[in-house]
């Protein structure tokens, strides 16, 4: 038997027993899972405050085009949705949205020269859409059995499993020649209610309180030619995707997880100066300071460098967004006084922040 593991950018043959249960902290989830969440939860009578209060995600991360959101706060999402009742518009049966959304995933898993290709390929470029979590992929002659691991769900993440299950039976029938692939799931928890619809989904009956989330299938032609095989198309197709995908693992560097965190301080902490900045910084992180500037070192920059690089994203963003006084924001970002922040800003952006401002309003 062959057990392919998933894992951000590698795809190592490895027995299960043998996969490491970890990823990076650095891992994201694509922003449009939370959107979708977000109008579900607001569609059956949910306060949309709440589920910003309780996930931490705010809703100028919902609206960035391509944005992310980090693991952490998809982590309490996840949380948040599973103490909730049950219902289908947390749960979209129709995945194939996900193929125009992430559209250089589409133009590779639909043309890849066998389906072996395509599942191996779809496993791979998951990280665009998000990693924090895990999918093993395992055959045995001509049967495929696909399971899925979930973090962060302490029921066992079984609607999470139905979403990747629904991509990859897409991808499947794709390459079906003749009769549809007949898909088994199986998943872990209580059936809920539109328990109906998901067997329609796969074409049959699914099962609940299973030990594992798997979806099973017989696939004789894994490695027969596929007939709309575009070869002249596919490896600039996959280029892009692989580029897309080092892209957006370059920006998960350790720094711009520190970034980030300076960031989220900055709207939290009533003094945010450096010097405060560094102790609360290390105690979120749980590491201390000499770990945290060594990791800081391997990727050629420093906590100071990561500082004034937040405090320019942040100035901005408060400039454009908000109707605090340029005073306020200054008082915000640590700065001892207005000047103090006016001289920094123009530093950084060769304007004074007033005009900045009047600049991103079009006035």
């Amino acid at each position: 038997m062959k057990n392919y593991y998933n894992k951000q950018n590698t795809q190592n043959t490895q027995n299960k027993q043998e996969a490491p249960l970890h990823k990076p902290d650095t891992r994201t989830v694509s922003n449009r899972i939370a959107q979708q969440c977000a109008r579900a939860m607001q569609a059956d009578g949910h306060d949309p405050a709440d589920f910003f209060r309780q996930t931490g995600i705010t809703p100028a991360q919902l609206e960035e085009p391509g944005g992310r959101i980090n693991a952490e706060r998809h982590r309490r999402m996840t949380a948040y949705a599973q103490q909730l009742p049950q219902h289908r518009g947390l749960l979209d049966l129709d995945v194939t949205h996900w193929f125009a959304h992430y559209s250089g995933i589409a133009h590779v898993c639909f043309n890849r020269p066998t389906l072996r290709s395509a599942l191996h390929e779809l496993l791979h470029l998951r990280g665009l859409i998000g990693e924090f979590d895990f999918m093993l992929m395992s055959e045995n002659g001509t049967r495929i059995e696909i399971e899925y691991l979930s973090e962060f769900c302490p029921l066992g993440g079984a609607m999470q499993a139905l979403a990747n299950f629904r991509m990859l039976s897409l991808v499947a029938r794709a390459y079906d020649d003749g009769a549809a692939t007949a898909f088994h799931a199986g998943f872990q928890g209580k059936a809920p209610w539109f328990a109906p619809a998901i067997a329609e989904c796969f074409g049959a009956a699914v099962t609940f309180g299973q030990a594992r989330n798997t979806l099973t299938f017989d696939s004789p032609a894994l490695d027969r030619p596929f007939a709309q095989f575009n070869a002249m198309l596919a490896p600039h197709a996959l280029r892009h995707a692989q580029a897309q995908l080092q892209q957006l693992q370059g920006a998960q560097l350790f720094s711009a997880r520190v970034e980030q965190a300076i960031i989220d301080l900055l709207g939290q902490q009533a003094d945010a100066d450096g010097a405060a900045l560094l102790p609360a910084l290390c105690d979120g992180l749980a590491m201390n300071r000499w770990t945290l500037q060594r990791q800081l070192q391997q990727e050629k920059t420093s906590f100071r460098a990561l500082e004034l690089r937040a405090k320019s994203r942040e100035s901005r963003r408060l400039l454009r967004e908000t109707s605090l006084s340029v005073v306020e924001i200054g008082e915000r970002l640590g700065f001892s006084s207005q000047s103090a922040f006016t001289r920094f800003f123009k530093s950084q952006f060769e304007l004074p922040p007033a005009r900045y401002r009047s600049d991103a309003a079009g006035l």
